[in-house]
């Protein structure tokens, strides 16, 4: 069965069968007529299809009439940052997330760094089938250029400045991160300079292989908990392939389940602050039993996070996240962002002074089935 999955956020399938650059062309034309024109920006993971896909939505956003800064292997979560802090008028990630390295995928962003909510998505698919797109002539055609190095700084240095990055920095931990060969490979790296941690990597190279399945759960977790334990390290992170999600290892290599996530987080962030707590349908009620130690309310969204940010947004919480490994801080950005998560769970671990293990022992215990 050939499949292709089009959304509100975009449209994913499998490379050379349902997702080919004459379908990527025509989708992200319709994203540039949506936008119209002003500044674009273009990210994708390292899956060896993303050159591909990558020239094919720059030549139909430049045919449109949009400039294009191309930020090159970039995760999602960065590239959402950038949309807002560049003052674009959106972006396109190309990544399939946690999908097997045969699949791809090309996912909108709107200009406040979120996936496009349901009106946004609907206008894109009614002008994709219309196939009503803007065409600039010569002297309007769209400009490109390749963003510089130091752009992605502007996000390491914001989330310094978020969290407690000085206290981190004094607790002086020893993490191992596993981005699974994807776009945070090599971003692992400035992240722990950015926070003073010790990093031993695992899959850090960019290089398109996937070494396991990129979905951040703990049947893939083997080898980070065996070099958490050697090398005494005080937590152990997985991503997959775009840094939107991710799951724990503790100190003494037991792997965590991806439902642990959104709850550490919540149990910290609700300590200091109380507000909505918004998740999905398919999520662990241990996120209620959080909710509820803070006497915080939760909001149920559809599965998905453009529903669940979208609900965010509308309902002015605290913070949002899915059972899938996701969580988002709208005080800092209203994206699921594995390098937030991780700076979330190393600052909750320096705040309480107890390693990764001790901080999952204080939350309730369920079974779930998925």
């Amino acid at each position: 069965m050939k499949l292709l999955k089009v959304g509100i956020a975009g449209v994913r399938g499998i490379v050379g069968e349902t997702l080919t650059p004459e379908l990527a062309v025509d989708f992200a034309s319709a994203f540039g007529t949506f936008l119209g024109r002003g500044r674009v920006l273009v990210g994708r993971d390292t899956r060896l299809s993303g050159p591909m896909l990558r020239a094919a939505a720059v030549s139909a956003l430049l045919a449109a009439g949009c400039d294009v800064t191309d930020l090159g292997i970039c995760p999602t979560p960065v590239l959402q940052f950038l949309v807002r802090a560049l003052k674009a008028r959106g972006g396109i990630s190309i990544t399939a997330g946690h999908n097997g390295a045969e699949w791809n995928a090309l996912t909108f962003i709107n200009r406040d760094g979120t996936y496009l909510n349901e009106f946004q998505g609907n206008e894109i698919l009614d002008l994709y089938h219309l196939e009503e797109f803007a065409k600039a002539p010569n002297s309007g055609l769209g400009r490109l250029t390749i963003a510089p190095a130091e752009t992605f700084a502007r996000y390491f240095k914001a989330l310094a400045g978020f969290l407690n990055a000085g206290l981190i920095r004094r607790a002086g931990f020893k993490v191992v991160i596993d981005p699974c060969n994807g776009a945070g490979a090599g971003f692992v790296d400035e992240f722990c300079r950015t926070l003073g941690c010790e990093l031993v990597p695992v899959n850090d190279q960019p290089t398109g292989f996937f070494p396991h399945d990129p979905e951040p759960r703990p049947r893939n977790a083997g080898e980070v908990a065996s070099i958490a334990k050697i090398t005494s390290a005080q937590a152990g992170f997985l991503l997959n392939s775009d840094a939107g999600r991710l799951s724990c290892v503790a100190e003494d290599g037991e792997t965590l389940s991806e439902e642990y996530a959104f709850p550490l987080i919540a149990d910290h962030v609700l300590s200091r602050r109380r507000g909505t707590v918004v998740t999905n349908l398919s999520t662990s009620r241990m996120i209620e039993d959080v909710a509820a130690r803070h006497g915080c309310p939760v909001v149920k969204a559809r599965v998905g996070q453009s529903h669940v940010i979208q609900t965010l947004l509308a309902e002015d919480g605290v913070l949002a996240g899915e059972g899938s490994g996701s969580v988002a801080l709208p005080a800092f950005q209203p994206a699921f962002d594995g390098f937030l998560m991780m700076g979330s769970i190393l600052e909750a671990m320096a705040v309480r002074k107890k390693p990764l293990g001790e901080l999952v022992q204080d939350l309730p215990k369920y079974h779930i089935v998925k």
